[in-house]
């Protein structure tokens, strides 16, 4: 424990240290980009000004990552944000330029009369670097980055302090538009908001100034409309490219790779067709769990698809494909481990072969993360007994995955819908008293088994993913009540013999008539007990 606690301080230390370097270079960006167009040449206030942004972009992302559980940047993380804040300057200052140029331009060709620069700087696209960390990073990634550069603009241009309130709220509103990234047309809708937010602001701040002229309000309406657009092109252009160069996993990514025409899925459900459907049932049980507990929905439901694709190389080894015959009844115990734990080690495999992401290829190994085939560590007990040998010598290892356990909320609802979803299908009679109390029984074995210690799920979530899981596999598994088909009309006028056979059973038959029954429903239930302990239930 201190020794994790001791790395967990270097490495808030080495980001820390990042952060002051970043910091300092996007100051010094600042200042070389504005020195130009603000009115001082003063040494001291350039010192002041660079120094005064330093100190507010390493305070926030100091708070930020001391208060923020999400914000977990790595180094690759905080140089794109700053990278993003300098271009974001850059488009500042380009856009200075051109409003400069429009206004003056504008009053010597008596085309537009009486309006300010400051009117033209509504069409500078301020959102669009939070447009783009929001769909690469995340949402909290996206606002801090909206406080940061606002923050500098103020500095900079302290004569158009209402340009803050007006970068923030624009901003936040473009990051909200992404919150549901489900498709490209998400750019256009956060585009329109950002005009929506944008002109209001316009004339708010017209009133402020007390300079309602008609020429301001129509260029501030066009500037609106432009901003928005603007902010849509850039970002649908440039998210693309920065998401192959930095390596970053969009959700539009993974809903491309969930359409079910990549190439792994493909052969898994033409060699492996149990599996298939398997981890078909799965993307609908974690895509609602995970809805229901904050964590990403597409990242659980594109990792249910992929989770088991390693066991393509061996699909007749694994129970959902078998036919009839138990290839494992020829095998030792041991060389039966070796192959369903193989699946693990085959599907990373593939997944790098590939090129799976990251975020999908983490979770082939963390759905089973240290937990024991106990299925095969069990008949291994047995079979050292039954040869007079002591079971406690057996190598648990040999019989347990290598893990790592899920590290993140996606990963962890994926354990145990993997293992639900299997239990499920050994149900002879899946009522929705019977699925509820397997789902129950199921995730309080997981979690004493303390496989989900490493990962953020709360009681509450787990509450929260067995009333999902619960709904899921009722509307999947519930069978339809069985309607009973009238009988036929007996005649009125029956002969003595039929009377004597529709006479009630004595006693002694009725007796020996439920004790059939009794006997039946006992044999009926061992398969289901059978398929249980394979899935190391009992």
């Amino acid at each position: 424990m201190n020794s994790q606690n001791q790395e967990n301080k270097k490495k808030g230390s080495l980001k820390s240290a990042h952060g002051v370097l970043l910091a300092l270079t996007t100051a010094l960006a600042a200042e070389a980009f504005f020195k130009g167009i603000v009115d001082t040449n003063s040494y001291f206030t350039s010192i002041g000004r660079v120094s005064i942004s330093f100190l507010t972009l390493y305070t926030i992302h100091r708070f930020s990552l001391d208060s923020l559980k999400s914000y977990k940047p790595r180094l690759r993380d905080l140089i794109c944000i700053h990278i993003m804040l300098m271009l974001s300057l850059a488009i500042i200052l380009f856009g200075k330029l051109i409003s400069f140029g429009l206004a003056t331009y504008g009053e010597k060709a008596n085309f537009i009369q009486g309006v300010s620069a400051s009117s033209f700087d509504f069409g500078i696209p301020f959102a669009v670097g939070a447009l783009i960390l929001q769909a690469v990073l995340g949402l909290h990634y996206g606002l801090i980055f909206t406080i940061s550069l606002a923050l500098i603009f103020g500095i900079y241009f302290p004569e158009q302090f209402l340009f803050v309130p007006y970068i923030i709220a624009a901003s936040m509103v473009a990051c909200l538009s992404l919150s549901r990234f489900r498709s490209r047309s998400a750019y256009v809708r956060a585009g329109l908001n950002i005009t929506i937010i944008s002109f209001p602001f316009a004339l708010a701040s017209l009133a402020v100034s007390n300079q309602l002229v008609t020429a301001d309000i129509g260029v501030r309406l066009v500037g609106s409309l432009a901003s928005g657009a603007i902010c849509s092109m850039i970002a649908a252009g440039f998210t693309p490219i920065l998401e192959y160069i930095g390596g970053y996993v969009t959700d539009m990514r993974l809903i491309e790779m969930a359409t079910l025409d990549h190439p792994l899925l493909k052969d898994l459900s033409v060699t492996a067709p149990g599996t298939w459907n398997h981890s078909m049932v799965i993307g609908m049980m974690v895509e609602s769990a995970a809805d229901a507990v904050g964590a990403n929905p597409i990242v659980a439901r594109v990792g249910a698809y992929f989770h088991d694709i390693g066991k393509t190389k061996k699909p007749l080894y694994f129970v959902e494909n078998q036919g009839g015959e138990n290839r494992h009844d020829k095998l030792s115990t041991s060389m039966s481990a070796l192959i369903i734990r193989s699946h693990v080690k085959d599907g990373i495999e593939l997944a790098k072969q590939h090129k799976i992401p990251q975020v999908i290829e983490d979770m082939i190994p963390q759905h089973h993360g240290t937990s024991l085939i106990e299925y095969f560590y069990n008949k291994a007990k047995t079979e050292a007994e039954e040869a007079g040998q002591n079971p406690e010598e057996i190598d648990k290892s040999l019989y347990s995955y290598p893990g790592p356990k899920p590290q993140t909320k996606e990963a962890g609802i994926l354990m145990l819908a993997d293992g639900i979803e299997a239990a499920a299908r050994t149900l002879k009679e899946p009522t929705p008293d019977r699925i509820q109390g397997l789902v129950q029984k199921m995730i309080n074995k997981v979690f004493r088994s303390g496989e989900l210690n490493e990962c953020e799920l709360t009681l509450k979530d787990l509450h929260e993913i067995a009333k999902s899981f619960t709904r899921v596999l009722t509307g999947i598994y519930h069978h339809r009540i069985a309607y009973v088909e009238p009988a036929e009309k007996v005649k009125e006028t029956k002969p003595e013999s039929e009377e004597a056979e529709t006479k009630p059973p004595t006693a002694e038959k009725e007796s020996s008539k439920k004790t059939k029954t009794e006997q039946e429903t006992k044999e009926e239930k061992k398969p289901d007990q059978d398929d249980l302990k394979r899935l190391g239930m009992q």
